[in-house]
C-alpha cells in the first residue's frame, strides 16, 4: 500500500517494530500497520501466536513480517533485539508494548522480589534501551514515532495500588516526555508518545481478556486504544489518555491529591519551602 493511506501520510511506508505483539494492544498495532502497508517486526515470548499472526498477515495484506521471539525482561535478548532495531534504516515506528502486572504485594514479606525485579527490567530497562536503538535510524532520516504504552496508572499514584507497576510506568510517561523535549529542542521530527489506556480488555486481567468498568466507565477495547494512539501522531501531545472517562478519572485523582501534604506544592507553601500555617 503506498498512496499515503497510512497514519504517518508518507508514500513510502516504513518498517515498525513491535514488542509484545502476540496479545491485546501490540497485536492490534500490528494488523492496524499491516493494512497500512508497513513491514512489521515483531517480538514476544510466544513463538507460535507470532508465527500464526505474522503468517496471517503476509497473506492478507501481501507485506514482511519478521518474528523474533524472546523475553525482553532478559538483558541477553534486550540488547539482542536493540541491536536488530538500531540496524533498521527504514525504521518508522516502535511501539514498547511488552509489559505485565502482579498480584504480589511489594511490602510483604513473602513477596518475590524478583518479580519487581523484572517488572523495572521491562518496563524500564528495555523500554529506554529500544528507545535508545530506534532514535538512531529515526534521528538519521528525521522522521518516525515511539509510542511508548504506558497506563493511567503513570499519573495517579495511590497508597492502596501496587507500588512497582505504578512507579514503573510513571518512568514510561516521565521519560517520553523527556526524551520528547530534547528531540524537540535539536528540531528532529521525531515524535515520541507515551500511551495512557485505562482498563483495557486484556490477558493482563486472566484468560477470558475482559475488564470490569469502574464509576468512570470503560473499559475499552485494544483495537481502541491503538487507533487513538496512531491518531495522536498528528497532533503534539506526548502524554496521550486514551478516553474521555480516563481523563475525569485523572482529574479527580489529581484534584484529592493536591489538597494532600507532601505531594504537590501548592498555594499553601511559602517561598521558603515551610508550610502555613491553616
Amino acid at each position: 500500500m503506498n498512496g499515503k493511506n497510512n497514519f504517518m501520510d508518507v508514500k513510502d511506508p516504513g518498517v515498525v517494530a513491535i514488542t509484545g505483539a502476540s496479545s491485546g494492544i501490540g497485536d492490534c498495532f500490528a494488523r492496524i500497520l499491516a493494512s497500512q502497508g508497513f513491514d512489521l517486526v515483531i517480538t514476544a515470548r510466544r513463538k507460535e501466536r507470532l508465527e500464526s499472526l505474522a503468517s496471517e498477515l503476509k497473506q492478507k495484506y501481501g507485506i514482511n513480517v519478521e518474528t523474533i521471539p524472546g523475553d525482553l525482561s532478559k538483558v541477553e535478548f534486550m540488547k539482542e533485539f536493540g541491536s536488530y532495531i538500531e540496524s533498521i534504516g527504514n525504521l518508522d515506528v516502535l511501539v514498547n508494548n511488552a509489559g505485565f502486572s502482579t498480584a504480589e504485594d511489594f511490602i510483604s514479606k513473602n513477596s518475590d522480589i524478583d518479580v519487581f525485579m523484572r517488572m523495572i527490567n521491562l518496563h524500564c530497562n528495555a523500554t529506554a534501551y529500544l528507545m535508545h536503538a530506534a532514535l538512531i535510524p529515526m534521528r538519521e532520516n528525521d522522521r518516525g514515532v515511539i509510542f511508548n504504552i504506558s497506563s493511567t496508572a503513570s499519573l495517579m499514584l495511590h497508597g492502596s495500588r501496587e507500588p512497582m507497576y505504578h512507579s514503573t510506568k510513571a518512568f514510561i510517561s516521565a521519560f517520553t516526555e523527556m526524551v520528547q523535549h530534547k528531540v524537540s529542542y535539536i528540531k528532529s521530527n521525531v515524535k515520541l508518545k507515551s500511551i495512557c489506556p485505562g482498563i483495557t480488555h486484556s490477558e493482563i486481567w486472566g484468560e477470558t481478556g475482559l475488564a470490569e468498568p469502574n464509576k468512570f466507565g470503560g473499559p475499552m477495547s485494544p483495537e481502541e486504544v491503538a487507533t487513538i494512539s496512531l491518531d495522536s501522531y498528528q497532533n503534539n501531545d506526548i502524554i496521550v489518555i486514551t478516553g474521555d472517562h480516563n481523563i475525569e478519572e485523572i482529574v479527580e485523582w489529581k484534584e484529592i491529591t493536591y489538597k494532600k501534604h507532601g505531594r504537590y506544592f501548592s498555594k499553601n507553601f511559602t517561598k521558603s519551602g515551610l508550610y502555613k500555617k491553616l
